[in-house]
This record gives structure tokens, sequence and C-alpha cells, in this order.
């Protein structure tokens, strides 16, 4: 998973060495809420891939098999500190993607507007 992360500060960079050098001949316009939003939105895009993919590429697909008969209520097979980093991972799958998309949002915006 290490290269997903290096792509994204790859891309970012990338965008940084191609944007700074025109911005330096423009006057400012304000605060560059680009340079917050867009390497917010990539890392953050890149944490929910990250956090999808080892459901995705898991033998069994997502609906993983858990047999009915060893269901029990009363029965908690994981410690404590396992089982709740296991359930924080679940609103991360959701909260991520959405972040980053209000996030590429604010980037786009700021884009338009001139603030980069």
């Amino acid at each position: 998973m290490v290269w997903v992360w290096t792509f994204a500060v790859v891309i970012v960079l990338v965008v940084g060495a191609a944007v700074l050098p025109r911005r330096a001949s423009e006057p400012s316009q304000g605060f560059p809420w680009f340079w917050v939003a867009f390497p917010l939105c990539v890392l953050l895009a890149t944490g929910s891939l990250t956090m999808w993919l080892p459901l995705i590429a898991a033998t069994g697909g997502v609906p993983m098999y858990m047999p009915l008969a060893d269901s029990h209520d009363g029965v908690q097979v994981l410690e404590n500190d396992q089982f709740w980093q296991l359930h924080a991972l679940s609103p991360g799958r959701w909260v991520l993607p959405v972040t980053a998309l209000v996030l590429g949002g604010l980037s786009a915006w700021a884009w338009r507007r001139g603030r980069v």
C-alpha cells in the first residue's frame, strides 16, 4: 500500500511544480485555499482507497463467510482493543470518501476563483 501513498504525494508535487511557477508571475488574490484543499483531497482519497482495497481484494469479496451457527450474542472473540480497532475502520470507509469529495469541490472552487 505504500505505492498508493507515494503516488498521491507525487501527484501533489507534480501539480505544485506545474502551477507554482505560473503563480509567481501573477498577483496574489487572497489566501491560497487550493493548496490547503487539494493536498488534503488527494491524501483523503488515497486513504479511502487503502481502506476499501483490502475489502475488495479479500478472499470471498466483501461478504465474508461467517457461519451462523457460531454467532452467539454473548461471545466476544476479540479483545476490547482489537474489537474497537475493527469497528473504528467502519466509519472511516464512509467518512473519508465523502470528505475527499467535499475537499475536491473546495479545491475546484479555489482554482476557479484564482486562489492558487
